[in-house]
């Protein structure tokens, strides 16, 4: 074998090996691209919620408590 022959299979070799990993790593970007979405729609409704009051306790009303009532003999 010449030295253009043994440098064309080393160059498929290599460009089999890159796809094979460039494959895994593009999976594994695209969950953590869907996790990062998920998270930020979580942060944001959180934000929204805060915004809007959904945290806050809510105010008593200016009405007096109503009245007890004594157990009857």
């Amino acid at each position: 074998m010449d030295s253009t022959t043994i440098a064309i299979i080393v160059a498929i070799v290599a460009l089999f090996l890159f796809l094979v990993v460039a494959r895994k790593m593009f999976r594994i970007a695209m969950k953590l691209v869907l996790i990062g979405i998920i998270v930020l729609a979580v942060l944001a409704a959180a934000g929204m919620g805060w915004w809007q009051g959904w945290f806050t306790p809510s105010q008593k009303s200016d009405r007096p408590a109503p009245a007890r009532r004594t157990p009857s003999r």
